[in-house]
C-alpha cells in the first residue's frame, strides 16, 4: 500500500483553521482522498492518473489547487468522514445523500473483467462459473461489483483480496491463481509494466467480460463544490480536453 503521509500532514497543517460546511466560502486548497492502486486512474507514486489529472484541471479553472491523500479500498469512506478532507474518488455504489454527501456527474466508466490463462479460460461463461475456482481480487470487491459476484463467493473458499492490483497480474503468470477480478484498463496498464521484466507475462491469457461498464463518481461535501465540477467536467468534455488527457493514460493501457 502507498500511503501518503506527508499529503495527511499538509493537509491537516492547511485545514486547521476552519471548518469546511457547505455554505461556507470555499478555501483555495481542496484535499480529495482516492485508492491508491488503480493506474493508469490513479498513479500514486507519481501523484498524477487519468482521473487526477481530469479532477485537477476541472477545480484549477475555479483558482482552487487539489492535493490528493491515498489509501485503500476498504479505508476510503472511513477516511472521508474522519479526516478533514473536501471529497473523494472511487468509492463503491451507495446511498451517500443520506450522509450529507454529493455525488458528481459520471468521470470515468471502468469494464470489470475476469482475466485467466488459456489453460483456465475453458467454461467461464457466467460469474457462477468461477466458484470453484483460485481467485485473486482487488480489497472490497463484493462492495463494487454486482450481486452475482457476492452470491458466488460466499460459495467460494478460494478467494484472496489484495490491495496492490498489480499483484493481481503477477499472481496470475506466475499460475498462483487460476483467475482474477479487475477493471480491463488497470489490467493491461500494469501487464505492459511487467512485460519487459520476465518472458512469463507474454503467455497468452483470455479476458472474460462477464460485467457491465460501471460508473467512477466524484464525491463531495459541498453541493456548491459538486455543481462547480460538474460543469467544468463537461466544459472539459465538450472543448476536447478531456479526450485528450484521457488519451495520454489510456495508451499506456492497451
Amino acid at each position: 500500500m502507498i500511503r501518503c503521509v506527508f499529503s495527511y500532514v499538509f493537509g491537516f497543517l492547511l485545514l486547521a483553521g476552519h471548518g469546511f460546511a457547505a455554505d461556507q466560502p470555499f478555501s483555495r486548497q481542496l484535499e480529495l482522498i482516492t485508492s491508491s492502486s488503480i493506474a493508469p486512474y490513479v498513479i500514486a507514486e507519481e501523484n498524477r492518473g487519468l482521473v487526477v489529472d481530469i479532477i485537477r484541471e476541472a477545480l484549477s479553472e475555479r483558482e482552487y489547487a487539489v492535493n490528493f491523500i491515498y489509501t485503500t479500498n476498504r479505508r476510503l469512506f472511513a477516511e472521508l468522514r474522519n479526516q478533514r478532507v473536501d471529497g473523494a474518488f472511487n468509492l463503491p455504489p451507495g446511498n451517500y445523500s443520506e450522509g450529507g454527501y454529493y455525488l458528481s456527474d459520471p468521470v470515468v466508466y471502468y469494464q470489470n473483467v475476469v482475466v485467466t490463462l488459456n489453460d483456465q479460460a475453458d467454461g467461464i461463461i457466467k460469474v457462477d462459473d468461477l466458484k470453484d475456482k483460485r481467485l485473486v481480487v482487488f480489497q472490497n470487491a463484493h462492495l463494487y461489483l454486482p450481486p452475482e459476484y457476492a452470491k458466488m463467493a460466499a460459495q467460494n473458499p478460494h478467494i484472496e483480496e489484495v490491495v496492490d492490483q498489480q499483484a493481481q497480474v503477477q499472481m496470475l503468470f506466475l499460475k498462483r491463481t487460476d483467475a482474477i477480478i479487475l477493471d480491463k484498463r488497470i489490467f493491461h496498464y500494469y501487464l505492459n509494466k511487467l512485460h519487459s521484466t520476465s518472458p512469463i507475462y507474454e503467455a497468452p491469457y483470455t479476458v472474460h467480460p462477464l460485467f457491465n461498464s460501471a460508473p467512477r463518481y466524484a464525491i463531495f461535501k459541498s453541493a456548491k463544490l459538486r455543481d462547480l465540477f460538474n460543469q467544468r467536467l463537461q466544459e472539459l468534455k465538450d472543448n476536447g480536453r478531456y479526450e485528450v488527457i484521457a488519451d495520454n493514460y489510456l495508451k499506456l493501457a492497451q
